[in-house]
């Protein structure tokens, strides 16, 4: 498949903000449709390319022209509604009326700016969802274990799985207020021997969730419904279809929160389903392989993206 990189917003401090565009190795004439992801992170963390290359694969192969991953301008040094969310809508915006054009120049794959899927993990998740606000929405909607419904008291109290987390010197804590401009790449929060807490941005994700502190953190003047997807279930706009995954052991995003996603929208009519995995934690995905059960999990949410738009 081929790769580039692209501009698709500057912002303050002349920093470029970048998007990763795989194309489909296949020449057709015909307009292919393009999935659009955003990264997980708690808006903290995390990066444009932490999308597996297997989904990428199994998006291709099942007919999309490109698949993109922006990043976006982390918090809490930029609030979620003017980093994350707007970059996220800038992004977005940019693969409907932009990359048409530059995958026609740069990799001879000829894509429809109307037909676009989103899809997300965790904090992506929400950013994949909140698209549903944009004038012109997405087909289809996949959203792994996003957060949603930032009214549960879950997100304003101490998280209990996270009691026994030292505490991290305050001086580590603080380089995080230094990143003036905001970073839009940060490490992944977890890895294979789990999460860095010798990385400032990591150990003060961690601190804020254990004290319930996160959310007035990244949205510190409150205005949680701009941010919060859970808003758009219940308007009387329309909304796209949405497939919802999530583990039944998630200790960070409460599965009851996924579920009261599908009941909402399904009371509306709009076609919606629930994968609950049993057991499973949050990022319950991560590593997974073609042929492992959590792959397959996620790659039948893409066969519903693929249905909506191919």
């Amino acid at each position: 498949m081929a790769f580039k990189e692209y501009a698709y917003k500057e912002v303050g401090g002349g920093e470029s903000l970048l998007a990763s565009v795989w194309y489909s190795p296949e020449v057709s004439e015909t307009e292919k449709p393009i999935a659009h992801y955003f990264h997980g992170g708690s808006w903290v963390l995390g990066h444009k390319d932490m999308l597996s290359p297997d989904y990428v694969k199994e998006l291709l192969d099942l007919g999309f022209g490109a698949v993109v991953s922006p990043n976006y301008r982390l918090a809490p040094t930029i609030s979620a509604l003017d980093g994350p969310v707007q970059d996220a809508k800038d992004s977005y915006l940019w693969s409907q009326t932009k990359l048409p054009q530059l995958s026609a120049r740069d990799a001879n794959v000829h894509l429809n700016g109307n037909k676009v899927v989103t899809f997300g993990h965790s904090a992506g998740g929400s950013l994949a969802l909140l698209m549903a606000s944009m004038p012109q929405k997405p087909l289809a909607i996949l959203d792994v274990f996003g957060l949603k419904y930032f009214d549960d008291i879950s997100y304003s109290t101490p998280n209990p799985a996270w009691a026994k987390l030292p505490d991290f010197n305050q001086t580590l804590l603080d380089k995080i207020k230094e990143e003036v401009p905001p970073p839009s790449s940060a490490p992944a929060p977890g890895g294979p021997n789990g999460p860095d807490f010798t990385h400032h941005r990591i150990a003060w994700l961690f601190t804020s969730l254990k004290k319930g502190t996160w959310l007035k953190s990244v949205a510190p003047n409150e205005d949680y419904d701009s941010i919060d997807p859970g808003k758009l279930f219940s308007s009387s706009s329309p909304f796209p279809p949405t497939y919802f995954i999530h583990g039944s052991a998630d200790n960070l995003v409460d599965v009851k929160l996924s579920e009261r996603a599908f009941e909402a929208l399904k009371k509306r009519g709009v076609d919606t389903e629930l994968v609950i995995e049993e057991g499973a934690p949050h990022g319950f995905d991560a590593g997974a392989k073609p042929g492992d059960h959590k792959y397959e999990i996620v790659a039948k949410g893409f066969k519903f993206l693929a249905d909506y738009a191919i």
